[in-house]
C-alpha cells in the first residue's frame, strides 16, 4: 500500500468533486479568532473550576471582576 492509492480521511468525508464552502463568517473566525483570555472570561464558574489548563490563580483572578 502506497499514500497515493490510500485516500486520508479529509478525502474520505470530502471527495475532490465537491467543494466545501464556508461562510464569511466562519472563514473570519478562523482568520481572526478570538483571545482565549477573553473566552476564558466568558465561562461559568463551573467551567472554569473544571478546566484542567487553568491554575487556581487563574480561577480566582477571573472571579474578581
Amino acid at each position: 500500500m502506497n499514500k497515493e492509492t490510500v485516500p486520508n480521511q479529509a478525502e474520505k468525508s470530502n471527495p475532490e468533486g465537491e467543494a466545501l464552502q464556508l461562510s464569511p463568517e466562519v472563514l473570519d473566525k478562523i482568520k481572526h479568532p478570538r483571545r482565549i483570555d477573553d473566552v476564558i472570561r466568558e465561562q461559568s464558574p463551573e467551567e472554569r473550576k473544571s478546566n484542567p489548563a487553568l491554575v487556581p490563580e487563574m480561577i480566582d483572578d477571573a472571579t474578581d471582576d
